[in-house]
């Protein structure tokens, strides 16, 4: 099951149960509304997670901390260096994002992100693997290029913003959410979260509300349901 859907995110109605909720969020609001609203679609033991910035980070915590069955999982840091340096001050270079689970039983399968050891074929790779689980600090990711071949390009040919690349959808759903499991995203943008589930067996429900940026994400989808 495929679904992209071009309405306000607080006007989908589910029966069913995800297994994780991603949202990539407006990260100067703290209307924090629709995250009780779609706590209620993760199953028990599935995963909730947001990303946002520190505009909101601090509140929000708080906020999913008193939601029922809450269990927090992570705090992970997505490191990035594009972006203007302030005159005082250390330069904002990361997303925070927030990893729940709906009490503490929830789907984890690192090995499928396992990264290389420095420490590989050394006495301190012990298991001999030359493979780790990557930390929570995502510094090994590298900078989005504003020229990957990955950017979606709006009409006048400029780079969508806030896209999302593969390689970190594939970090943030591959260990937490099995095959054929589902992921609904209702803040989808340009749709990076529905590519990678997609290509790898898992379901999907993404909802934009821009109408503009929900056809860049349809016909993304298309393609790539295309390709299969």
């Amino acid at each position: 099951m495929h679904n992209l859907l071009n309405i306000d995110n607080m006007a989908f109605d589910f029966q069913g149960e995800a297994d994780l909720i991603y949202a990539d969020c407006i990260y100067e609001s703290l209307e924090f509304g629709w995250i009780e609203k779609y706590w209620k679609f993760l199953k028990y033991s599935g995963i909730f997670m947001v990303q946002t910035d520190y505009h909101s980070v601090a509140q929000m915590k708080i906020y999913i901390d008193s939601l029922p069955n809450s269990n927090f999982v992570n705090w992970l840091i997505y490191k990035q260096e594009w972006g203007g340096t302030p005159r005082k001050g250390f330069p904002q270079k990361h997303d925070d994002i927030l990893v729940y689970s709906k009490g503490k039983d929830f789907y984890w399968n690192k090995d499928n992100i396992q990264i290389p050891k420095k420490t590989a074929g050394t006495a301190f790779d012990k298991k001999g693997t030359g493979l780790k689980t990557p930390c929570s600090v995502f510094d090994d990711l590298g900078n989005f290029s504003t020229v990957s071949k990955e950017r979606i390009k709006t009409e006048d040919n400029h780079n969508q913003k806030w896209q999302k690349p593969i390689k970190l959808m594939e970090r943030l759903i591959f260990p937490f959410c099995p095959v054929e499991g589902l992921v609904i995203d209702p803040f989808c943008g340009t749709g990076t979260t529905g590519v990678v589930c997609i290509k790898n067996g898992i379901n999907f429900i993404g909802i934009e509300f821009d109408k503009r940026v929900y056809n860049l994400a349809n016909d993304r989808l298309r393609k790539v349901l295309g390709d299969k």
